[in-house]
């Protein structure tokens, strides 16, 4: 039988770099950009809901186009849960006297406002929660199109809610994720719970961590390198220049595939469902992939198949 290796990314390489970005700050993610974007990286923007009101549909298309839409959640808010559980009150929200252990009502049920650690933030009963999240899907594709909002990134962190943590699965997103830098501790694979996965490194251990990544021997299998989290992180640790820097060592390579975040995963699954028997292998995904036959490069477009 042919030798057959599916293992690749396009251009036949392994390894994949991506980044995930949150919350939509249009002012950092511009500056953001300008310095991924020469360097050919993609990867995916979660924004919250509601959008700015000073830019258009029009514009946040063009703002984001190349790149990938995730939702964040309207109002970027919290569920009630394990570690956020406060009392309900009644009284009127001030952040100047609000009480650390209350939340306080707004003016739509199930929504209140909270005060911790300096920020003031929204938190939600379970039924508000997933109709926030739906709004903000709702609101995303009317800007982006049908389709465009696959993912979901929670705001905070995972939160120890497992009634919302299953509605979200049962709302049929691609992807769930949580947040903390990963590290390489699973040998820079591809996340094995799509449902609970996070990134490889953040701002200031992009350029540690990415050294890693490029060392990292070649073991037959696809390999997964993806920072976040937000674009201000790297206005208030003033590092820009370790982006930067980051860009010029990795970017622009024939040695990495840069993608967004659902297109690796989406890559990943089209080879897993690749059908191999003895004389022929068929691609049934709408994606090309990019295979060897016996040590020879081989391209196995969309819906077809290769016989040997």
């Amino acid at each position: 039988m042919n030798r057959i290796d599916a293992n690749f990314f396009p251009g036949w390489v392994r390894k994949s770099i991506s980044f995930t970005i949150d919350d939509g700050n249009i002012t950092m993610d511009e500056k953001f950009l300008s310095i991924v974007k020469p360097a050919g990286i993609k990867g995916t923007f979660n924004l919250c809901t509601p959008l700015k009101k000073n830019m258009s549909a029009a514009d946040y298309r063009a703002f984001y186009r190349g790149y990938e839409i995730a939702n964040h959640s309207h109002y970027h808010s919290h569920p009630f849960s394990e570690s956020i559980s406060p009392a309900v009150t009644d009284e009127p929200f001030d952040e100047a006297t609000a009480d650390k252990e209350k939340a306080y009502p707004t003016n739509e049920e199930g929504l209140y406002r909270i005060f911790r650690g300096n920020w003031n933030y929204y938190v939600s009963t379970d039924e508000k929660y997933m109709e926030l999240v739906d709004r903000c899907t709702c609101e995303l594709t009317a800007v982006f199109g049908d389709g465009a909002v696959k993912d979901f990134v929670w705001p905070f962190g995972e939160q120890k809610n497992a009634k919302v943590m299953q509605a979200l699965i049962d709302h049929g997103f691609r992807s769930i994720r949580a947040t903390g830098d990963v590290d390489d501790r699973t040998g820079f694979a591809l996340p094995a719970d799509r449902m609970h996965w996070s990134y490889n490194a953040h701002n200031r251990t992009l350029l540690k961590i990415a050294t890693k990544y490029e060392a990292y021997p070649d073991d037959g299998n696809l390999k997964f390198f993806c920072f976040g989290v937000h674009s201000i992180d790297f206005d208030r640790d003033e590092n820009w220049d370790d982006l930067s820097e980051f860009c010029e060592k990795f970017g622009n390579r024939n040695d990495f595939w840069y993608a967004s975040v659902g297109d690796i995963f989406d890559y990943e699954d089209a080879v897993k469902a690749l059908r191999i028997t003895e004389n022929e292998i068929t691609n049934d995904s709408e994606i090309d992939l990019y295979i060897k036959i016996d040590g020879v490069k081989k391209m196995l477009c969309a819906h077809s198949s290769i016989t040997f």
